[in-house]
């Protein structure tokens, strides 16, 4: 299994790497959005919003092709995927 098929277990923001390009939003809005910062943050179930790490299970929704796609799609790569094992699947 290569690393881009493996599931997405954990996703992080990096707020320092994030320069509010909003492409993750358009690829996926149901998992990410900008801050007042213009900054992206993660949708978590129940309402709340952070940079994570938050475990996959936590997020508001989304699809892990799609996930993988707003990651795929940061300017600055900004946003990392992670696998069950740990190891990092993008970048």
């Amino acid at each position: 299994m290569s690393d881009e098929t493996k599931k997405i277990a954990k996703v992080t923001v990096d707020r320092n790497l994030c320069i509010g390009a909003a492409s993750c939003v358009m690829a996926e809005g149901d998992v990410f959005e900008l801050d007042a910062e213009n900054k992206a943050v993660l949708k978590l179930k129940g309402g709340a919003k952070n940079s994570g790490p938050a475990e996959r299970s936590a997020l508001e929704g989304g699809a892990d092709d799609k996930i993988l796609l707003a990651a795929q799609s940061c300017p600055t790569k900004a946003i990392f995927l992670h696998a069950e094992d740990g190891t990092q699947v993008y970048p």
